[in-house]
């Protein structure tokens, strides 16, 4: 054998001395028995899940009011935005129609009183 294996053997001894040690020692100090533990353990978890159940609860009501806080402030942002670009739109509108209208004038005014109305 080598020193290697030697080596190796010594720890899986030690290992396994001390997980026997540690699991003696845990059922001699287990302050009350297995079953009873786990019945604890499915009370408390139960109790926990109520309490998380009803935290998701109140956490998904509040997301869903400030989802429609949020869905209102947009609403109100697109109505907002709307007017502002129909507002641009007209005064565009009338700007081009005042343009064109100056520019008939004038190519009236070339053409002579004969051609008045030409284009209207």
């Amino acid at each position: 054998m080598t020193t290697r294996e030697s080596g190796m053997i010594d720890f899986m001894m030690a290992f396994s001395l001390g997980a026997l040690f540690g699991a003696g020692l845990a059922l001699f100090l287990a302050p009350q028995a297995g079953q009873k533990t786990r019945k604890e353990l499915g009370k408390k978890s139960k109790k926990w899940k109520k309490e998380a159940g009803k935290k998701l609860e109140g956490a998904g009501e509040t997301l869903r009011e400030t989802g429609g806080d949020w869905l209102e402030d947009a609403e109100e942002m697109v109505g907002d935005w709307s007017s502002e670009i129909t507002e641009a739109v007209e005064s565009g509108l009338q700007s081009i129609r005042s343009a064109v209208e100056d520019e008939i004038g004038k190519v009236e005014k070339r053409l002579g009183k004969k051609k008045k109305g030409l284009f209207r």
